[in-house]
């Protein structure tokens, strides 16, 4: 059961890091990842962070972008020590959440489908 204060502190969490991932991390790598939730433990130590990625292309990989947001970890954490007035600045644990890239292929199948007369 999560607190009042840490669903402020996942929401302050996940909007900081969009907007850090999106303007200030220069990895390629890590171009249109989407933050899909975060969980803060109760102790406020850890935060696992749920993103997934549009892969219009077909030429990014997965584990690609895992790699560039591990290796952005160290800007990212640091970033938001200066933003969020945390006692504490959680580690960040990300994992790819892939119910984006279902829906689009969900939708893709619907627009496929023809009507029949």
């Amino acid at each position: 059961m999560t607190t009042r204060r840490q669903e402020r502190v996942n929401s302050l969490i996940m909007r900081e890091l969009s907007e850090l991932i999106q303007r200030r991390v220069q990895d390629p790598r890590v171009r249109g990842v989407h933050i899909v939730n975060v969980d803060i433990s109760p102790d406020f130590h850890l935060a696992r962070i749920l993103y997934s990625f549009l892969n219009e292309k077909g030429d990014v990989k997965q584990e690609d972008v895992q790699n560039g947001l591990d290796s952005a970890k160290a800007f990212l954490r640091r970033e938001l020590k200066k933003t969020v007035e945390l006692r504490v600045v959680p580690e960040l644990a990300f994992f790819y959440d892939p119910s984006i890239q279902h829906g689009d292929r969900l939708l893709e199948l619907l627009r496929n489908i023809k009507p029949s007369d």
